[in-house]
């Protein structure tokens, strides 16, 4: 075994420590002093950076004994920079006291024949120092090294130990954002062309947390992989549906022996707050166009409708059907034995084995050996293979937070395709992040991001990426003008995630071309409305109100009275046209493609899949097969553009240097914006902002209800200004 010994500027071996004097850089200018102080740091991190080796007893064979150093050897100096200033004088280096010698004449009472016994019995001084090696002894070294791990197989690793975010931050400290599935895509594109690169290793973590829509995709990649002639490991301890669904994809699949495989099926959960509401005293005055949208019934029923049920049954079966097929297909298993284990629920990892389910039983600690089996050569693991972030930045050196505060984005002079992020409830003005960890995307966020794209002459196509359950009508309306503004000039793709349901299918209706992953919600094309009443809450609390109007319908938005026949017509009425109006922008742009729009609206739901055949969506695929889509339309071949998200996060730099988009706020440049919430010109007024921490109470609430409570809570905050919107009713959950 070999114990590292790590010099530091406070400890030099032999315990010595350089006098003050040794570094006085006195009677030299100021840019001289900071010049040499700035070498001798850097000199000191060198040193501090080498590692000396000590003999430990240890099982494995005895290293070579080390030669005792020279008496007569010169003290090593400390390395001097030899690209200073002509002007500068040197420092001198310190000298290195040297080891005390035993006289020649000093007795020994060990007996001269007798060598074994000296060796034998244990030694408490501290062993002799290895000298420094020279530059070149070390530049040899490393290349040695480099060349050792070149000449055995190479496997790129991909840790999945955290949840993909689906866009970037919107803040980055420096300029650097987590990783992004798209992101992540691009590296196992890269390691897909990379000769060099043999095999993949993919370690699945607990905290992955993927969506069903994400696993698609990256399981997509992964045959992109198997096709391209690569082998590819995926290991976990644990897998569930959408883990598995993503690993059946690989060529060697691992699990921990005392694992399993826990794959129940898929789910849809609607909660109905209808009887909490009546035992509060609140009704809600509800009124919906479509039979099939079920947006209402969450308050108005206590279960679903026998039309809300049929849809949410229609999809179930084409989520399981997609769920049995892909595993059938990748594994080469028969349908029967799939459903077989869903219905198992949970299985061993033995039997995940015996069923044909795993390819090999293995701790993460043996995968280099299995590897080596499997390749049939020693493996070399390329960790963060392909992460441009990890490579930059050199954690070892204390400056380099001082090059990330520094750190510019790179400007390309290539021709770019502008991704823009639309994720979360579509809310009228600017989006944000919810109250129960959801987000929203308003409509003057996409407003930007389209005017940037359509003015920036780089930008040559955009891809809008769509996950979203729908929100404001209004908001959805100048989503979609604004879209279709730009694509006036530039081709528009549309990439939809796990869900583009009612206002969400508005957006992407304007797109000009619509890419859907397979496990993708598309439709929900339906209006609901109306307000809740709190008369009896009132009651109850002993809150009494009166009302003091002018106008027949002032207190149309009143939470005191109920509609009465006069002013539900008037919403029944303002709801069918934003309907008709719905209908009409999908006949705008994709009515040469869906054949009957009765066929696909009145709030029905569809998998991507079934959305393709009713002509709602172009192709199947991800985020990539849109930007090779919009590339293309664009006349350009890989290679020859660059992909960039707008608007770009803002970064600790920009903070301090006050840069801003707010000249992408209208459709014309301004000199100066001014806020209309603020009743001090040019200063925004103050956003509240409510967030669950960690250790919230309501943040242990299962995902799947905190998911549903924020949808209602935007529906609820968006019927307070409007009572018309584009909702979606449900929520998707998968173990």
């Amino acid at each position: 075994m070999t114990r590292l010994h790590f010099f530091s500027a406070h400890g030099f071996p032999g315990g010595y420590h350089p006098p003050p004097q040794s570094l006085c850089v006195s009677g030299l200018g100021v840019f001289e002093r900071t010049y040499m102080l700035k070498q001798i740091i850097a000199a000191s991190l060198v040193v501090s950076s080498l590692c000396f080796a000590e003999t430990a007893p240890d099982p494995l064979p005895p290293p070579s004994p080390m030669p005792a150093p020279s008496p007569t050897t010169p003290p090593m100096p400390l390395p001097v920079p030899n690209d200073l200033p002509n002007d500068v004088p040197s420092v001198p280096a310190p000298a290195i006291a040297e080891p005390a010698r035993t006289p020649a004449t000093l007795p020994t009472t060990a007996p001269a024949t007798a060598p074994s016994a000296q060796k034998s019995s244990p030694s408490t001084q501290p062993s002799a120092w290895k000298k420094f090696p020279t530059p070149g002894e070390l530049a040899r070294l490393m290349m040695a090294k480099k060349t050792e791990e070149q000449s055995k197989i190479q496997v790129a690793y991909f840790n999945l130990s955290q949840t993909f975010r689906e866009k970037p931050s919107e803040f980055s400290l420096f300029g650097d954002n987590a990783p992004t599935l798209r992101e992540f895509i691009e590296r196992l594109e890269l390691a897909r062309d990379d000769q060099s690169i043999k095999a993949v290793l993919f370690y699945i973590g607990s905290g992955t947390g993927l969506q069903m829509a994400q696993a698609q995709e990256v399981s997509a990649a992964l045959s992109e992989l198997r096709r391209a002639g690569k082998k590819t490991f995926v290991y976990a301890d644990t897998y569930d549906t959408a883990s598995y669904m993503l690993a059946s994809a690989a060529t060697n699949i691992c699990l921990m022996e005392g694992g399993e495989v826990f794959v129940p099926g898929i789910g849809f959960e609607t909660m109905f707050f209808k009887g909490a509401l009546d035992k509060l005293g609140v009704h809600a005055d509800y009124v919906q166009i479509g039979e099939y949208k079920g947006a209402e019934e969450p308050f108005t029923r206590t279960e679903p409708s026998t039309e809300l049920s049929g849809e949410m049954n229609k999809l179930v079966d084409a989520y399981f059907r997609q769920i049995v097929d892909t595993i059938s297909l990748h594994r080469g298993l028969t349908n029967e034995n799939v459903k077989r284990v869903i219905d198992d629920a949970m299985i061993s990892a033995k039997q995940a084995k015996a069923a044909g389910w795993v390819d090999h039983l293995v701790d993460s600690d043996g995968l280099r050996d299995l590897m080596k089996s499997e390749l049939g050569d020693e493996v070399n693991i390329v960790h963060d293979y392909g992460d441009a972030a990890s490579a930059d930045v050199d954690t070892s050196n204390p400056f380099a937070i001082f090059q990330l505060l520094n750190r510019k984005p790179v400007v390309s002079e290539k021709p770019q395709i502008a991704i823009v992020y639309a994720a979360g409830t579509i809310v009228d003005g600017r989006g944000g992040d919810g109250l129960f960890g959801g987000s929203s995307i308003g409509s003057e966020d996409i407003r930007r991001a389209m005017r940037i794209a359509g003015r920036d002459e780089k930008v040559k196509a955009v891809v809008i990426r769509i996950d979203s359950p729908g929100g404001s009508a209004l908001a959805s309306e100048a989503m979609w003008q604004s879209v279709r503004h730009v694509s006036a000039n530039k081709p528009v793709i549309i990439s939809i995630g796990s869900m583009a349901a009612s206002g969400g299918y508005y957006l992407a209706s304007a797109g000009d071309y619509v890419v859907a992953d397979p496990a993708a919600i598309v439709g929900s094309i339906g209006v609901v409305g109306g307000k809740f009443v709190l008369t009896d809450l009132y009651e109850k609390l002993g809150i009494t109100t009166t009302d003091f109007k002018r106008g027949q319908n002032a207190d149309l938005f009143s939470s005191n009275t109920r509609f009465d026949d006069r002013q539900k017509r008037m919403i029944r009425t303002w709801m069918r046209n934003t309907y008709d109006q719905f209908t009409d922008r999908i006949r705008e742009t994709r009515g040469n493609k869906i054949k009957n729009i009765d066929d696909i609206a009145r709030g029905r739901i569809f998998l991507a899949a079934d959305a393709k055949e009713l002509g709602m969506v172009d192709e199947l695929g991800g985020l990539a097969t849109a930007i090779t889509h919009a590339a293309g339309d664009a006349d350009m071949e890989y290679g020859e553009y660059d992909v960039t998200v707008l608007p770009p996060p803002m970064t600790l730099a920009d903070y301090i240097s006050g840069r801003s988009d707010d000249d992408a706020a209208m459709p014309f440049s301004s000199p100066l914006i001014l806020t209309s919430r603020s009743s001090t010109p040019g200063v925004s007024a103050p956003h509240v902002k409510l967030e669950i921490k960690a250790d919230s109470l309501l943040h242990s609430l299962p995902r799947n209800i905190r998911t549903s409570l924020s949808q209602q809570l935007d529906l609820m905050r968006i019927l307070e200004d409007r009572p018309v919107a584009l909702m979606a009713p449900f929520v998707m959950t998968t173990k």
